[in-house]
């Protein structure tokens, strides 16, 4: 979930608001009589010490520890940081909005975001999670590219700030992006709050990154760098999804029409005959690349591939027999239930003494319990199949 046009429009009315402040100044040089260069530096000098100065990075306060835990390749990791107060009400102070002077400058999303990934020299959370990050990996002999992975799950485990998302799409105009220690310490965030996290731990980690933008879609997804053949839109960056967990880099995921979110990779359960699985989902639109920087390569996108492939194989497969299955079971449960009433009217005739009826009736009940039989081991034998692509799936999710 992103923001783009809502901030496009603080951008322009600060645009207005910094005009209104340079015809101020002009006019006060009038009136002041002040012409050249050697009397306006004074006169700048003396109205500085009248302006508030950027707050130093402050010294470290109000310590709250932070537990992240979350899953990787099936097994449950966990990592605690310890979070302070004060530098986080140093970042909630942070500018928040781009200022610029007379014209929007062509690449103004970029320096945009840049403002959220800067961060005080003194500040080195970022550089502490990455090293952690990284030092989990390693003890569970992870590779580089699953150390990557891992990263990525740890930021999709940070739950999606729904209260913030509706907020934006209803366009109150009150939100604003969050730098990545506010959301570790609020822990939560929207799409462009968590790729920014994400970006700036690749980027730590010495990774190649970049943003994706779909202003369109109101969404953000960050990206990492990767081999040209293998990366999303030919870019020479792999789409890496931050919001919701399961979802590899590399696979773009459907969005449900309703919700506007991504849909969350998890295990399929056995076959239910009441079941539904299915989904209204869209694909994503136009996008535009920001902040693209060069750095490690990420080459765990290759087995991805193969491993995506097989997932859309089985997706296929499952597509095709669940119609079938509930056909069949249609049809099962169509023949148990005349099966049924073929047994009251056997009960009756029996009862009446009508041998004739009952022989005719005890045929036509021996037939039904055939043909049942034989749809009933055909419907068996889809499920069997249907639970074995689950149990397929399901292994290829966790890898």
């Amino acid at each position: 979930m992103c923001m783009l046009k809502v901030w496009l429009k603080k951008i322009s009315i600060i645009a207005m608001e910094l005009a209104v402040i340079t015809g101020a100044f002009w006019y006060v040089a009038q009136q002041k009589g002040i012409r050249t260069i050697s009397q306006i530096v004074p006169a700048l000098e003396q109205g500085v010490k009248n302006v508030q100065l950027k707050p130093a990075f402050p010294q470290l306060s109000q310590p709250a520890v932070r537990t992240f835990s979350w899953e990787y390749k099936g097994t449950k990791y966990s990592l605690r940081e310890t979070l302070y107060q004060s530098v986080y009400a140093y970042y909630q102070n942070q500018p928040k909005e781009f200022s610029y002077l007379q014209t929007l400058p062509s690449d103004w999303e970029n320096q945009y975001y840049a403002m959220f990934l800067k961060s005080d020299a003194a500040d080195q959370t970022i550089p502490d999670l990455a090293s952690g990050l990284q030092a989990l990996g390693k003890k569970h002999k992870l590779t580089d590219d699953q150390i990557v992975d891992l990263t990525l799950a740890f930021v999709q485990s940070i739950p999606y700030d729904d209260a913030k998302a509706k907020n934006i799409l209803a366009k109150t105009g009150n939100e604003t992006m969050r730098f990545p220690y506010e959301v570790l310490w609020e822990q939560t965030g929207v799409c462009s709050d968590k790729s920014l996290l994400a970006y700036a731990l690749l980027r730590q980690m010495g990774y190649g990154a970049a943003l994706f933008a779909f202003e369109q879609d109101n969404h953000m997804a960050v990206a990492v760098e990767c081999p040209q053949d293998h990366s999303t839109y030919s870019s020479g960056y792999c789409y890496a999804e931050t919001t919701s967990s399961g979802n590899k880099i590399g696979v773009i995921p459907g969005f449900d029409n309703q919700s506007n979110k991504p849909v969350e990779i998890k295990q399929l359960s056995s076959y239910d005959a009441g079941q539904i699985q299915q989904l209204n989902l869209q694909t994503l639109g136009q996008v535009t690349i920001l902040l693209p920087t060069q750095g490690n390569l990420y080459s765990g996108i290759i087995q991805t591939e193969k491993i995506a492939s097989a997932i859309e194989q089985l997706q296929k497969d499952m597509a095709v027999l669940l119609p079938q299955l509930q056909t069949q079971k249609s049809v099962v449960s169509g023949e148990e239930n005349s099966l049924q009433g073929i047994k009251s009217d056997l009960e009756k005739y029996s009862a009446a003494g009508n041998i004739d009826k009952y022989n005719a009736a005890a045929e036509k009940y021996n037939n039904l319990l055939s043909a049942l039989k034989k749809d009933l081991q055909k419907y068996n034998a889809s499920v069997n199949l249907y639970n074995q692509d689950v149990q397929k799936y399901n292994a290829l999710i966790k890898q």
